[in-house]
């Protein structure tokens, strides 16, 4: 199993963060990409919570395609935090819950010279996400794969 990429979108869907690990086909066009990304988002949070039997509506976690899987998390504030992955990696909505909590909120909402809904520059929001990204398993199998080859 392989990570791709990672976005994290605001609440008005303005990309504040893409990290790419591992992606086979490269985006030409990363803006239009990430707009896409979050088009899919905001399409599917809209259509589970409206089949939903239960008020309020399903939440989205993760989905699959027969190529990648996209796990998802929504902050209490909106942040969307995204991981593609290749098919069969478990949901990760967890792990990006985690990444929330332990890497957004302590090196991004903590320092003082972030201004929010700017794009983020921390290199020590970088460094820990992807000590975060990496420590997964569906990552380490992706490096293994790597050397075999």
């Amino acid at each position: 199993m392989t990570v791709y990429a990672f976005y994290l979108f605001d609440r008005q869907g303005n990309c504040l963060c893409y990290r790419e690990w591992s992606r086979p086909k490269l985006m030409k066009d990363a803006t239009q990409d990430q707009k896409n990304t979050f088009g899919v988002l905001f399409a599917l949070k809209n259509f589970c919570k409206k089949l939903s039997p239960r008020q309020p509506g399903g939440q989205l976690k993760n989905y699959s395609t027969d190529v990648y899987s996209l796990h998802y998390f929504e902050s209490p504030t909106g942040l969307r935090f995204v991981l593609l992955t290749s098919r069969g990696s478990g949901d990760l909505s967890g792990v990006l819950r985690d990444i929330y909590l332990n890497v957004y909120v302590d090196t991004v909402t903590r320092n003082p010279l972030y201004v929010p809904g700017e794009s983020i520059q921390s290199q020590l929001f970088f460094s820990k996400l992807d000590t975060a990204i990496k420590a997964l398993a569906c990552f380490q199998d992706n490096e293994e794969n790597k050397s075999i080859s």
